[in-house]
């Protein structure tokens, strides 16, 4: 059986080539709690369907931890997850689950495209939200939630203007992908925000899981002069925590905390903040406020973030500019173009 971590596809799914049993389980069997009705809120019942195990210490335990925290918080009469990792069972599972009277059923990433687009219109009174995908045809009961990582790998690329001494630093991406080109823009743009004359080199591993290959791309930049790379490169990304640490060069990671993985290199990460988005449709649903169509969700939302800083590598000035440099996203005093904006950019400028 082959699986792996999801969050686009290719790049944020690895989904189960063996057919596995469907597994519903109550939220409260899963994680300790369980929420209660509030008298002055009208009851909400919502389920998360998961492709993938919910214990993955990634994605989803941040999305399923959010999931369960914000059902509590906001009164939810009823929270349930369930786990679907056959996708030849994806339409009946939805279905089944759009019937049993939940308000909110959510559904996780791009192999569930074809089973949302199915079952939604059957069901116009349930709200559905899929994460990190796009449905080919919106529909007036679908959010599809999206990232403005380009906000948070601003601050990446800010922190790496900070940080340099060669005043080169470097880009890795896994594959030539919009949601890896928004960290990309992101990190171009804050590093140039700090200061124009550095020099801003990219590179794509077009590999998702192929440690060897990242270490191999980390190396030849960091040979190049590169004394900071910032990595948005999936399972390839060990790899690449060991070439920073070979050559005692500088890497801010994406989406995970990389301080356990590059303690003496490594000085932060920037992505999204899963459970906090969690939060935000959860809390959307119980207050009446219920976003169709496609949302994308930034800073200003705590959906993005940059992660903590490794204090042992970064100086507190360093960590107080580049949050001064936040506050200015959050307040939109500095826009952050998108990954269309990414062909009006040179390589190594």
């Amino acid at each position: 059986m082959a699986t792996f971590r999801t969050r686009t596809l290719p790049r944020r799914c690895l989904v189960s080539i063996a057919a596995l049993s469907l597994a519903l389980m109550p939220t409260a069997l899963l994680f300790p709690g369980r929420a209660t009705v509030a008298a002055t809120m009208p009851p909400q019942r919502a389920a998360l369907i998961s492709i993938q195990p919910v214990n993955d210490k990634g994605v989803m335990q941040a999305f399923v931890g959010g999931f369960n925290a914000a059902a509590a918080q906001y009164h939810y009469a009823a929270s349930r997850v369930i786990l679907d990792e056959d996708p030849s069972t994806y339409v009946s599972t939805l279905q089944t689950v759009a019937s049993a009277g939940y308000n909110l059923v959510i559904v996780t990433f791009p192999p569930m495209i074809q089973a949302l687009s199915t079952v939604a219109p059957r069901f116009p009174n349930v709200h559905f939200l899929l994460l990190d995908a796009q449905i080919p045809k919106p529909l007036p009961n679908v959010q599809t939630l999206f990232f403005y990582e380009n906000q948070s790998s601003f601050l990446s690329g800010a922190l790496a203007a900070y940080m340099t001494r060669t005043h080169k630093v470097g880009f890795l991406g896994a594959l030539v992908q919009d949601v890896i080109n928004r960290y990309l823009v992101g990190f171009y743009e804050g590093v140039k925000y700090v200061n124009p004359h550095n020099t801003v080199c990219w590179s794509y591993v077009n590999a998702l899981e192929d440690p060897a290959l990242g270490k191999q791309f980390a190396l030849t930049m960091y040979g190049q002069g590169i004394d900071v790379i910032h990595a948005a490169t999936a399972g390839t990304e060990v790899g690449v925590y060991q070439a920073s640490e070979q050559a005692h060069k500088y890497l801010i990671g994406a989406d995970v905390d990389i301080r356990p993985f590059d303690p003496s290199y490594g000085l932060s990460a920037s992505g999204p903040d899963f459970a906090q988005a969690a939060v935000l449709v959860m809390r959307q649903q119980a207050n009446g406020t219920f976003r169709a169509g496609r949302q994308q969700y930034g800073l200003a939302d705590g959906a993005v973030r940059l992660l903590p800083f490794n204090d042992k590598l970064v100086p507190q000035s360093v960590q107080r500019a580049v949050l001064h440099v936040q506050q200015l996203i959050v307040k939109g005093r500095i826009m952050v173009h998108t990954d269309t904006y990414l062909k009006q950019l040179k390589n190594c400028s």
